[in-house]
Formats: structure tokens, C-alpha cells, sequence
């Protein structure tokens, strides 16, 4: 015998309901577990994928990123065949970019960037990872204001998901998941004030394993140093 046509879309309805629900299923989040109270990143070495933008102009591509808080960090972006196209040091207020293609290095204070560039939201990079004010167990969604003035935005697990500056610089964090015994957030969306953008996303980061000061001091012999401010792109 063969079912009505409103039987059998009322089966396919249900069908597609289950099917709905298994998906969304699959794809919420799972709750974080085994966190360590208390424990922060130190150190970051990770390969990732990285986009700019500032106004019309984007790049983006790949890379590898080795950090030691508070702010030193030794970011090479790649070409698609796995060659260095840009080097990227930062010792706190000052920035070394070595193009190798180039034997040249450009260096100066983070603020000689123009704040209209791509790189300029890089130079958030020490605001985007300082460490966050201890909040009280369970406390879920919510936001705090530090002394500084910048305001920070929990989600429901008590998680940073936002933080604004008194400037207008924002960072979104999302994508946390647990690496030795840290909530890590996978994907970070940094812009400045003016509008300028960086995405980084993390590709299994390795965290707080040592760290040698060498990878993060670049080797300038050989180099012809100009000074930051004539760095327009690549």
C-alpha cells in the first residue's frame, strides 16, 4: 500500500527535523574541561594562517608565530611555497621588519607605523594577550572595566569574548579549546581605531614550552636597516 502524500511529508519533515538537530548537535561547542585555575600563557610557538586589511588593501597567508609574554613575539609570514617573505620582531615599543628578498630590515618604534597600515594592528599584539583580571568562579557572561579603561565582555562560560579600549581598539576572541590545561582561543580578530584588521587563526599552538631569546632577536648582518617609517608593503 502506498502512504498519502501527507504522510510522507510529514515523515520527510521529521526526518529533516532529526537531521536538523543532530547537525546543530554536532556542531555546538563542547564544554570546556580539565582547565587549570590560574594557569596563563606564557609562551606561544604555533603555525597559522593570518589576514590583513586596511582600506582597500589586503594580504593574507601563512606563518609561525613564536611568543614569550609579555610582548616579545618573532612572527615569519610565508609564501605558498613555504618560503619567508616577511620577518617580524617585536621587543615591547620597537618593530623589525626583515624582508630576506630584500636583505633589508626596516626599524623603529611601533608608533613611526602609519595607523591607517595593515601592520599597524599588529602592534595591538601586547594589549590582545595581557593578561585578564581574575573574575569569581561560575560567574558566566558579563563585563568588566580596568583601570586602564578598557572594557572586556565574558561569554556564558565566563570566557573573554570581546574587549573594546578607550581608543576604539577591539579584539574578538573565539574558538577556545583546552591546550595543557589552558582555555585557548584559536581565532583572534584584532582592529584598530582606524579600521585596519588582522585575523589570526592558530593551528595546534604549543604553549608555555621553553623558549630560547635567540628565535625572537633577529639577525640583521649583512642587513641594510632603514628606519620603520619608510616600510610601505612588500
Amino acid at each position: 500500500m502506498f502512504a498519502s502524500p501527507r504522510a510522507r511529508f510529514s515523515r520527510t519533515f521529521i526526518v529533516l527535523l532529526i537531521l536538523g538537530t543532530l547537525s546543530a548537535c554536532a556542531t555546538a561547542p563542547k564544554p570546556l574541561t580539565g582547565l587549570v585555575p590560574g594557569k596563563e600563557v606564557d609562551t606561544i610557538q604555533s603555525s597559522l594562517a593570518i589576514s590583513m586589511k586596511a582600506g582597500e588593501h589586503s594580504s593574507g597567508g601563512r606563518g609561525y608565530l613564536i611568543f614569550k609574554y609579555p610582548d616579545r613575539f618573532h612572527l615569519a609570514v610565508l609564501s605558498p611555497f613555504g618560503l619567508t617573505v616577511l620577518d617580524l620582531f617585536s621587543d615591547g615599543e620597537r618593530l623589525t621588519c626583515l624582508v630576506p628578498a630584500r636583505q633589508t630590515a626596516y626599524r623603529g618604534l611601533l608608533t613611526e607605523l602609519p595607523e591607517t597600515g595593515r601592520l599597524s594592528s599588529l602592534g595591538l599584539l601586547k594589549w590582545v594577550v595581557a593578561r585578564t583580571p581574575a573574575r569569581q568562579a561560575g560567574a558566566g557572561a558579563g563585563e568588566i572595566v580596568t583601570a586602564e579603561g578598557d572594557r572586556i565582555f565574558f561569554d556564558g562560560d565566563g570566557l573573554v569574548s570581546r574587549k573594546l579600549s578607550p581608543k576604539g581598539e577591539e579584539v574578538k576572541y573565539s574558538g577556545y579549546r583546552n591546550v595543557n590545561g589552558i582555555a585557548f582561543a584559536e581565532t583572534l580578530e584584532i582592529a584598530n581605531s582606524y579600521g585596519a584588521t588582522v585575523r589570526i587563526v592558530f593551528d595546534d599552538p604549543e604553549l608555555n614550552a621553553p623558549v630560547d631569546n635567540s628565535v625572537l632577536t633577529p639577525n640583521l648582518e649583512g642587513i641594510t636597516v632603514l628606519p620603520l617609517s619608510e616600510f610601505k608593503s612588500l
